[in-house]
Formats: C-alpha cells, structure tokens, sequence
C-alpha cells in the first residue's frame, strides 16, 4: 500500500527543509540529527506565524550557524503588488514522509516543502546541540558513497550537485 494511502485520516504537518549548496554546486549542508541518527538537510516545523520559506531560512541558522539564501527554481512571475499579495519562494519538491511513534509524538505524516538554498561553505558552523550532533558539508562523492542519509538526499546529491 502506498504511503498516500496509508496516510489517510493520519495526524498531518507542515515542514520545511532546506537543501544548502555551495556557490559552486560542489558541496551540500547537511546536519546529523539525534532521533533519527542520519545525515539530512536541516529543517523543521512550520511555526503558525511562519510563511514556509521563512521556516526554512530560521531552521538552517538555528542548526548550523550558516545563513543562506533561497535561490530561483523556476518559477511562474505572477507579477503581483506586493501590498495585498505577495509571490513566495517556491520549493522544488514536497513529499510526504512517515514519522514514527516517539515518546514526542504519535505516528504521523510531515509534509514537507523542500527549498534550494545557497550559502558560503567557508561560513563558521555552529552545531545545535540540543537538536543535532553536527553539522557540515559534503561533496557529492560522499553523499552517495556510504553516508547514512535518505533516497531524497542521494537523488538530489547525484541531480544537483557536480563532482
């Protein structure tokens, strides 16, 4: 059965995460997270007076120290005014992944908004110890050569980054 499938009826929430690459598209950001013991992008919860692309620019300084910036993906100028509504940073992917039961939380689905973003790999890291082991960057060989991490991360890694 499929995840969307599966889901149905399942608690449901907003995340965003950030996909950091080095000006040169060599490099990724990436931070060890405690609970699920892998490498991932940084991100987190979408907070209720949060816009998503906002969320994902706070969790990236939060983790790591690191401030990027959101970079264009393509998307449609709707040209709007600014003053009534605005056009927000457009991510390049969602998917809906299957967290499991913790003592936090019950077993739900995150939605997740995934952003590519740019930052200087030379910036000082900063790791959040209460969330993330560490934080640090990688080259493509490495994400795709035994890192502990997820398909999204490898597909991303073998499509966006160069060695």
């Amino acid at each position: 059965m499929a995840l969307i499938d599966y889901a149905a009826g399942m608690k449901k929430q907003f995340t965003a995460t950030g996909y950091v690459v080095n000006p040169e598209r060599t490099r990724m950001l990436m931070i060890f997270h405690k609970g699920l013991q892998c490498w991932l992008p940084p991100g987190g919860h979408v907070d209720p007076d949060e816009f998503p692309s906002d969320t994902v620019l706070r969790e990236i300084r939060e983790e790591t120290g690191v401030e990027a910036h959101h970079i264009g993906t393509g998307s449609l100028d709707l040209q709007l005014n600014g003053s009534t509504e605005s056009q927000l940073p457009l991510p390049f992917a969602m998917a809906a992944q299957l967290i499991p039961e913790s003592h936090k939380d019950i077993e739900h689905i995150h939605m997740d908004m995934m952003y590519l973003l740019e930052a200087a790999d030379d910036a000082t890291i900063t790791a959040q110890e209460s969330e993330v082991d560490a934080a640090q960057w990688f080259t493509q060989q490495e994400i795709l050569n035994g890192l502990t991490t997820t398909d999204s991360v490898h597909a991303f890694a073998r499509e966006h980054l160069t060695s």
